[in-house]
């Protein structure tokens, strides 16, 4: 399959129209392989915090909806040898050599979905900016679980916190909030997007939806330890990572240059950096 590239970083070449407007080449690759990390240390090793597959009848098929380089689909899949999985992506990123019990494919979640059996559980993992139309995305999901499945979604909700006032407004990083938000809607693809999963998921059918929040610290500003660390390694992927957040964002919809960004990032970064603020990513 063909990539595409722009501003120093290669895009999945499959249906450009869709703007998706994050990269998809080794650096970013990289960067998702860490996240997973973060998310096991956020959850202590589970890789789920929904009931499915923990109580009741074994999950026969499992969907990892936007898969990316498939980590979450091999290790459930490795922890549960007796289930389908199923990785879904629009690039073909993922491993070659998985499970036996795991297959990935390279399809678009926002065509007609045509599964020819439906799922006991479907995961989806960082997607804000991901999708143009989430209603249809959660009606979809319903339609395609079998009675008593479940849907689980972890995302980031934008934008970056702080509880004590340490991030000013007129700081950069509150800056570049205000700038990625804005340019995400006027792309229509929302990175606000997971602050309005809970009535969608309602308004689809789902019955039992709850929504439990967490926090990244942008750097090892907190004093317990557990936190400190999610915040040293959620500091690596956000700073290493921000260049490709942010190029596709800042000069489709807002007309910056590449050049343009990368001096405005400089101070986001020093801010992701700065212990002496006390923010965090909501999840």
């Amino acid at each position: 399959m063909r990539f595409r590239h722009e501003n120093g970083r290669s895009y999945h070449g499959w249906k450009p129209e869709r703007g998706y407007i994050l990269p998809s080449d080794e650096q970013e690759s990289d960067r998702l392989d860490m996240q997973h990390h973060i998310f096991y240390l956020t959850l202590d090793g589970a890789l789920h915090i929904s009931p499915a597959g923990k109580e009741g009848a074994p999950l026969k098929r499992v969907l990892d909806a936007g898969t990316g380089t498939g980590i979450w689909a091999m290790d459930f899949a490795d922890t549960h040898p007796g289930t389908h999985v199923i990785g879904l992506d629009l690039s073909p990123i993922q491993p070659g050599f998985v499970p036996p019990n795991l297959a990935f494919y390279v399809d678009d979640l926002e065509e007609d979905w045509e599964f020819s059996e439906p799922f006991d559980f479907i995961y989806g993992r960082m997607l804000a900016g991901a999708f143009t139309d989430w209603p249809r995305f959660m009606q979809r999901s319903f339609d395609n679980l079998s009675p008593g499945g479940w849907l689980e979604l972890c995302d980031i909700t934008f934008p970056t916190l702080s509880d004590d006032g340490t991030l000013s407004p007129g700081a950069p990083l509150s800056q570049w909030n205000d700038h990625v938000i804005r340019a995400g809607h006027m792309l229509g693809h929302s990175i606000e997007c997971a602050k309005h999963y809970r009535q969608q998921m309602i308004d689809a059918g789902f019955v039992n939806v709850q929504a439990k929040l967490y926090k990244w610290p942008i750097n090892a500003w907190p004093k317990d330890v557990r936190y400190k660390e999610i915040g040293m390694w959620s500091e690596h992927n956000f700073c290493g990572g921000l260049y490709g957040l942010s190029v596709a964002l800042f000069t489709r919809a807002l007309g910056w240059t590449s050049e343009e960004l990368e001096v405005f990032l400089v101070g986001v970064r020093k801010d992701l950096r700065n212990r002496q603020i006390h923010a965090y990513w909501p999840m």
